[in-house]
């Protein structure tokens, strides 16, 4: 349909395409009080109809906004203000400034950290907690059997100490295990032996109650050190350090994950160097909380509570205090001596 376009006014130039065809040809679009206008260069109206029937597409950037006819004809115009003016609608402009960069947007962005923060550290300890509480038995027991299997493989031997020996240290652990009370049904509590020359004297809780103890540090300490040693590992056990570390951190990178989007390889790898960094703190409180544990728990138990003190102290004398740097996850050994002598003064 083409009419004459000779005495129509106000318009905004652009593109236009005719229904069903890739045909581009310039015109521009025209809107009166009844009637809307798409005239070509050679002033004729291509298509008319009512003002009301017009779909406008949304604002976006500088791309350019369309406008289609009822009978399928686009229309095409990067001269957004004009548009909005002769179309009576400011939505799209309104919209325009919003996501323009602007200070406002800064307030935004604090907000949504401040906000981030907040679930980092009130929101993700409740569904810490909340999963470790429905984590079942038989996954954290396959948890310990995968685990040792590892340890097995690639980092230890089979224990040289005698049977006597290892009788002696499994009197105390079934000692400390009986002081537990009611808490020792809770995990499958076994002590196992291992010769880890690459571990030095040292021992390790998995999240199902295995104490894994070296020789090394047997053949060095004394019974109440070493029982202050077994207490401190059961506290891991017996509070959820091992579980809620690994929630924790995973927990971290999914947040961050989903504020980020697809992180790609690099980055995830950098994500999850900083989730382990952002938990050390965690990881600190949660070794000050065992040591308190093993000291009351070695005690009820029968044995010295400085016992674990002085294993700490038989550590400083044979090694330098490797652990105090901000990036281990452990305390720094003078600094447990001192948190531990003040729980044995308060007594």
């Amino acid at each position: 349909m083409v009419h004459d376009a000779q005495n129509i006014g106000t318009s905004v130039t652009g593109r236009a395409y005719p229904p069903l065809s890739s045909r581009e040809m310039a015109a521009r679009l025209s809107i009166g009080t009844n009637s809307a206008w798409l005239i070509d260069e050679d002033e004729r109206v291509i298509v008319q109809c009512d003002p009301l029937k017009l779909q406008l597409g949304t604002r976006v950037g500088r791309a350019e906004r369309r406008v289609v006819f009822p009978d399928g004809t686009l229309f095409l115009t990067n001269h957004h203000d004009a548009l909005e003016h002769l179309v009576g609608d400011s939505r799209g402009s309104l919209l325009h400034r919003y996501e323009r960069l602007h200070p406002r947007l800064m307030i935004v962005l604090l907000a949504c950290l401040v906000g981030t923060w907040g679930v980092w550290k009130y929101g993700l300890p409740i569904l810490v907690s909340l999963a470790v509480w429905m984590t079942p038995p038989t996954l954290i027991a396959s948890i310990d059997k995968t685990i040792m299997q590892t340890i097995d493989a690639i980092a230890a031997e089979p224990s040289r100490l005698t049977d006597k020996k290892k009788e002696e240290v499994q009197i105390s652990f079934d000692l400390i295990i009986s002081a537990l009370g009611s808490q020792a049904g809770a995990h499958d509590y076994k002590l196992e032996f291992r010769n880890m020359p690459g571990m030095g004297p040292n021992a390790m809780a998995l999240p199902n109650g295995t104490i894994v103890i070296t020789d090394d540090l047997i053949n060095i300490a004394s019974p109440d050190a070493v029982a202050g040693v077994i207490g401190h590992e059961v506290g891991h056990v017996a509070e959820r350090h091992g579980l809620r570390q690994f929630y924790r951190s995973a927990g971290g990178f999914v947040l961050i994950s989903l504020l980020a989007g697809d992180t790609g390889p690099i980055l995830e790898d950098v994500l999850l160097e900083g989730i382990l960094i952002l938990s050390l703190s965690y990881s600190r409180q949660h070794e000050l909380a065992a040591d308190q544990f093993g000291v009351r728990l070695a005690e009820r138990a029968g044995f010295d509570p400085k016992g674990l003190s002085e294993f700490f102290d038989l550590m400083v004398s044979h090694h330098e205090d490797q652990h105090g740097n901000w990036f281990s996850t452990h305390p720094g050994l003078k600094e447990r001596i001192e948190h531990l002598d003040a729980l044995t003064h308060n007594r």
